[in-house]
């Protein structure tokens, strides 16, 4: 069986290019994220990868590929660059696209809770016990650590 190599005509040929924003959506397959998935010798690839090694180069070993337009169905190599996880992270909470405080589904807290603590006189070991969380927690939510988007 003859391998399926990723060239520009086969990325090419499964998007929609929006003329407003440049983007070029991904019409395959795609994860649950959001992100576009292409098949290359019998392993699967993020679509946005596979284009930026098609059109651009090689990724070098521990960079990620990351979205100017942050829209990750996007496969336009213009709008892809290499970048760390630490830069990429960074690059997410500038344009708040991370899921930190109340947005992020696992928080056992909410902003209430947390003016609430940095309000309170209470010792962190009450506090902890109340809300189930740790009392590093709640220490690091008054050292401004953690939440530090909150205000009280």
């Amino acid at each position: 069986m003859k391998a399926k190599l990723i060239t520009k005509g086969r990325i090419e040929d499964k998007v929609e290019i929006v003329t407003e924003s440049g983007c070029w959506i991904w019409m395959g397959t795609t994860t649950v994220r959001g992100y576009g998935q292409i098949e290359s010798n019998n392993r699967k690839l993020y679509a946005h990868r596979a284009s930026y090694q098609a059109f651009i180069g090689e990724i070098p070993e521990g960079m990620n590929v990351c979205h100017s337009c942050d829209n990750t169905y996007c496969v336009n190599p213009s709008h892809l660059f290499l970048g760390t996880q630490k830069q990429n992270l960074e690059d997410m909470a500038r344009k708040k696209r991370s899921t930190f405080g109340e947005k992020n589904t696992q928080a056992k807290l909410t902003e209430n809770i947390i003016k609430y603590i940095l309000e309170s006189n209470h010792p962190g070991s009450l506090l902890a016990k109340q809300f189930n969380v740790s009392v590093s927690l709640i220490s690091a939510i008054r050292r401004k650590e953690r939440w530090n988007h909150v205000t009280n």
